[in-house]
């Protein structure tokens, strides 16, 4: 294909001796180059052109398109481009409209942003013409030029509105609109048009009112080049710790055991005791009289049972809540054993008890009844001809007998109750039917989970009326469970008990912004808690039996307890509407609520780390909110006089949100923390806002700058409203990992996580990385609930 720069004609600029660029027609010029800048190229990373380094870092690395979803060579966006294009009735070249010049680069999410990017280059006014092949691939090649003065140019022509050479400061506040538009933020005109004063101070020096295309340059050019110094490599070899020992990266097995060892001795002790009762019971029966009924079989049916005796009973005591909670107190205890993964533990029995399920009831329906009904009747009379009253029933008949009956309605009970536990029908994800939505979500988890009263009870039935033998030595299924269910019980009834006694005074609520609640309670007498610990509330007027678990993101040493509760279902969202009519109506009291609590949770082990790393996600970091609040406070505390463990002196908060109405709870999180000389060393925090592109975006280029003018004027960021810096996009793990190593060589970092669980294995697989490539440990920790 000829260069598209054949096709155009040079025309004079307004703008500058640089030009502005135009793309369509006889009017279009190409790109100026100076010697700094050598011609495009298809290519434009090959560019290795050395005066570059001495631009500025945000220069350098301005871009116009989306570095995630734009097209990445010029191949994709030609392939995109003749997806669409509209071919001519005179046989020219094909074109596609100029509302596509979005999609055909890749910027399809801000639309408005890319017509003015097309304006831009065009370098006029009117940009609904449409858009020839060549003219899209000149468009291509200038907004992926990396040459700093065509990048300050382009950007110079987006600012410039009315493309008459100058940008005045109306120019910017409309910038300052446009990017705040593509990134989603809330900002009026009158908002913008006070952080564009600044800006216009700024570049403006000579307080001309406007501002050239070489000011521009002088501007971008003249910052120190040492902005461009990269930061330090990760060293992957060993050093000194703290201590000045010398220590060497531990090899990944290593890091695997200490990681998994307490998980791993508990599944294989389990797995080791359902192997030997299924082996024990499959030998058993191959000498009982009945084997030669339904051979092996029975042998396999009757192993799957014993294990399913024994996998009903262990279920229950993960979910004793108040026993872990008490049990996760012992240290010696807390040392073997996992208690973080009580749920997962849980879940994993539940999958035995579904094979043992399939392996059971399975084998009775498919081969055991069959034997049975159709065996030889010599075989059947001496055999097990006496435990059916010498009479040989049928398959029908055999099903309709209270062992079958009982088995049966427990598996229909049991299924519908697994199956809606499952993460899709709980988390209604992905978007279920709306016929089907409304028998799923938490709601149908919560009282399906009750079905399991009528299936133990159908449990005890069962195991009383069995084919094989009317001995009760050998009924031994109460014997299994009668513990277990004796201690859930008297769970349930101290829980119930307790929540009664515990008088809750709502003394304060507010409703914010992205349908977040949050409560304040008087502490009541004898509450005592940790950290990272975890209550249970309910509201009466919503329901009476169901009970919601939320983080307590008040202190230890607060007068009071309070919860922060984002709508995330129904119960949620009726609490927030109650809540929400209450306060705007001033309402001498709020809605009736009771908690039950404190219980623990994984944030709990902070404590055993001098250095804690804690990253939630949106409403996820409320279980860090109580931690930060408790490190603080006992960090000037003697402990030669107190008997508290030491507890971290450095805590890390890594808050990821993508919506900027979440800063409004953050805002009085941040409000009331205690208040300490010495907190900028201890706390260090940072927020990330997911909805916003990078720093060196083009839509962020201002935003950037106004974010900087205010902190420093201010020390206040004017996103958040916080003195908390938000940084743009998506956290770089990998790279915050890395700096965390070198900042504490050779110390045990305490990495905790509360959010989804796709980040939870990233996070998972980089504390493995790190902790094998150098003498740093890392350490992680989710929370379940």
């Amino acid at each position: 294909m000829d260069s598209p720069e054949a096709h155009y004609s040079q025309s004079s600029s307004s703008s500058s001796s640089s030009s502005s660029s135009s793309c369509h027609g006889s009017s279009l010029v190409p790109v100026q180059t100076s010697a700094r800048c050598p011609a495009n190229r298809d290519h434009p990373a090959d560019d290795q052109d050395g005066g570059a380094a001495t631009t500025s870092l945000v220069i350098q690395r301005l871009r116009f398109l989306d570095a995630s979803a734009a097209a990445k060579h010029w191949s994709q966006v030609e392939e995109r481009f003749d997806r669409i294009a509209l071919s001519r009735r005179d046989g020219t070249e094909p074109v596609v409209k100029w509302s596509d010049f979005a999609f055909c680069v890749g910027i399809q999410r801000s639309t408005e942003y890319a017509h003015e990017l097309l304006r831009a280059l065009r370098g006029r006014d009117d940009v609904k013409a449409d858009v020839t092949r060549s003219e899209l691939h000149y468009c291509w090649r200038r907004v992926t030029d990396p040459c700093p003065d065509s990048k300050i140019q382009i950007f110079f022509d987006l600012c410039d509105r009315n493309m008459d050479g100058l940008i005045s400061r109306c120019d910017v506040k409309e910038m300052i609109l446009l990017s705040a538009s593509a990134n989603k933020l809330s900002l009026t005109g009158e908002e913008a048009d006070e952080y564009a004063a600044p800006i216009m101070d700024a570049v403006d020096a000579g307080n001309r009112g406007y501002i050239e295309v070489e000011t521009l340059l002088k501007f971008g050019l003249s910052k120190d080049s040492a902005a461009t110094t990269p930061s330090p490599r990760l060293c992957y070899h060993g050093g000194c710790d703290s201590n000045g020992a010398v220590r060497q990266p531990m090899s990944r097995p290593e890091v695997l055991f200490r990681t998994y060892w307490r998980r791993a001795w508990i599944v294989v002790l389990w797995l080791a005791i359902c192997i030997a009762l299924f082996a024990w019971k499959f030998v058993q029966y191959q000498h009982r009289m009945a084997f030669e009924v339904m051979g092996y079989c029975l042998c396999t049916a009757k192993g799957a049972a014993e294990t399913l005796k024994f996998n009903m009973a262990v279920i229950l005591l993960p979910v004793c809540r108040n026993t872990v909670t008490w049990l996760r107190a012992s240290r010696r205890v807390g040392m073997v054993v996992p208690f973080n993964d009580n749920i997962n533990f849980h879940k994993l029995i539940a999958g035995g008890i579904v094979i043992g399920v399939i392996l059971h009831g399975g084998t009775h329906l498919a081969c055991d009844f069959p034997r049975i009904s159709s065996s030889d009747s010599s075989i059947f009379s001496r055999t097990i001809a006496a435990r059916f009253g010498y009479h040989q029933p049928s398959y029908v008949q055999i099903l309709a007998t209270t062992e079958a009956v009982t088995g049966m309605t427990m598996v229909v009970l049991m299924a519908i109750a697994f199956s809606l536990a499952t993460r899709w029908p709980r988390r209604r994800v992905p978007p279920l039917p709306r016929s089907v939505r409304q028998v799923t979500g938490y709601n149908a988890f919560w009282y399906s989970h009750h079905l399991f009263i009528f299936v133990y009870a159908l449990l005890i039935v069962h195991s009383m009326f069995l084919f094989l033998t009317s001995n009760l030595i050998e009924k031994t299924t109460w014997m299994y469970i009668a513990f277990p269910m004796l201690l859930y019980a008297g769970e349930r009834i101290f829980r119930a008990v307790r929540s009664a006694f515990y008088e809750v005074e709502i003394l304060k609520a507010n409703v914010y912004p992205g349908k977040v609640l949050s409560l304040m309670f008087r502490k009541p007498e004898g509450f005592e808690y940790r950290s990272g610990m975890y209550i249970y509330v309910q509201c009466p007027r919503i329901s009476p039996f169901e009970w919601h678990p939320f983080s307590l993101t008040s202190g230890p040493d607060d007068g009071h307890l309070s919860v922060h509760i984002r709508t995330l279902g129904d119960w949620s969202y009726q609490l927030y509407s109650l809540f929400q009519e209450a306060t705007a109506a001033r309402l001498d009291s709020y809605p009736k609520i009771y908690i039950d609590g404190p219980y623990g949770a994984a944030s709990q082990d902070y404590i055993k780390y001098d250095v804690v790393v804690l990253i939630g996600l949106g409403i996820g970091a409320t279980p860090f909110i109580s931690i930060l609040k408790d490190v603080i406070s006992h960090d000037h505390v003697d402990n030669r006089l107190v008997s508290i463990p030491k507890g971290p002196t450095k805590a890390y908060l890594y808050w990821v949100t993508r919506d900027q109405s979440s800063f409004a709870w953050f805002r009085d999180f941040i409000r009331q923390m205690p208040k300490t000389n010495q907190k900028e060393s201890i706390m260090e925090m940072h927020n990330f806002l997911t909805s916003m592109y990078k720093e060196e975006d083009a839509r962020s280029v201002l935003l950037s700058a106004i974010q900087a003018l205010s902190h420093a004027k201010n020390g206040v960021d004017f996103i958040s409203q916080t003195p908390v810096h938000t940084h743009f996009a998506r956290p770089n793990w990998s790279s915050i990992f890395s700096r965390l190593s070198r900042r504490h060589s050779g110390s045990r970092i305490g990495v905790f996580y509360c959010g989804p669980p796709a980040l939870a294995r990233e996070l998972e697989e980089l504390c493995t990385k790190f902790s094998t490539k150098t003498i740093t440990r890392f350490v992680f920790h989710k929370e379940h609930y």
